[in-house]
């Protein structure tokens, strides 16, 4: 994950991400975390605001770029 990704994005919303860069989909993250697959869903939902991308996608191609 981009270092100035750390800045904007809660402890949990990083750990998210991280497990997205690992190609994880959402029900392996919440299960991973022992999160509710609606409460996953919602912090995609703020981590892709936060980092202006459409979606997971751009997000991993954002991060790839950025490294």
């Amino acid at each position: 994950m981009p270092p100035e990704w750390q800045q904007l994005l809660t402890p949990r919303e990083a750990e998210i991400v991280n497990c997205l860069l690992r190609g994880w989909d959402n029900q392996l993250v919440a299960e991973h975390l022992g999160l509710a697959l609606a409460t996953v869903k919602k912090h995609l939902q703020n981590i892709f605001g936060k980092l202006g991308v459409d979606g997971r996608v751009a997000l991993i191609l954002q991060a790839a770029r950025n490294r």
